[in-house]
């Protein structure tokens, strides 16, 4: 998990433990392994987890699971611009999340869908700006979120129902639209993961 010495199971998980168990339940849903309900109801487990037998009875019994006195620090995918300028992004399936990322969108659109994506980090900082375009942000039913954007003859959704479950990770949005959108949604995943 987080560190090299050799760790009790009753010792206290870190954030880091947290995000591998869910980066290889995510792996092992992706696999097969797991069925979607199988895998929501160990992630939110996994995000809650507090001691290392917490994460190992999650993971135990899946390939590639991380003893307790083995695992290495998860270090944050690099930061990110998504750009969309008379065109479009779109960021689906599988990818990391990195702790920091921006979207910018001048006449053109985007789509950052974080529904199947390994969050490399507890806390995740996303700047979205849309000028005469559009955005949308797709969150999982786990992760926490926080907004807070503007708009002038625009729109910049602050209404995300539902809550978040506690130890997952935590999404803050930021940014601006002007004669644009950025659209906020939280989403179920589908019965299986996709790999784009």
């Amino acid at each position: 998990m987080s560190t090299s010495a050799p760790q009790s199971r009753s010792t206290r998980a870190a954030d880091t433990d947290r995000i591998q168990v869910a980066q290889l339940l995510t792996e092992a849903a992706a696999a097969g392994r797991l069925p979607m309900t199988e895998y929501e109801d160990r992630l939110a487990k996994a995000y809650s987890a507090q001691t290392y037998a917490d994460l190992a009875r999650l993971s135990n019994d899946l390939p590639g699971a991380i003893p307790c006195n083995k695992g290495g620090p998860c270090h944050p995918a690099p930061s990110t611009l998504l750009l969309a300028i008379m065109s479009g992004f779109e960021r689906r399936g599988r990818w990391n999340v990195p702790m920091k990322l921006t979207t910018f969108t001048l006449f053109g659109g985007g789509v950052v869908d974080m529904r199947y994506a390994d969050f490399t980090a507890p806390e995740v900082e996303i700047r979205s700006y849309s000028i005469c375009g559009g955005q949308t942000i797709l969150v999982p039913p786990e992760v926490n979120v926080e907004v807070g954007g503007h708009a002038v003859m625009g729109s910049f959704d602050h209404s995300v129902p539902g809550e978040g479950s506690p130890g997952a990770p935590r999404v803050r949005i930021r940014g601006f639209s002007l004669w644009g959108s950025v659209g906020i949604k939280r989403k179920k995943r589908r019965n299986q993961i996709e790999e784009y």
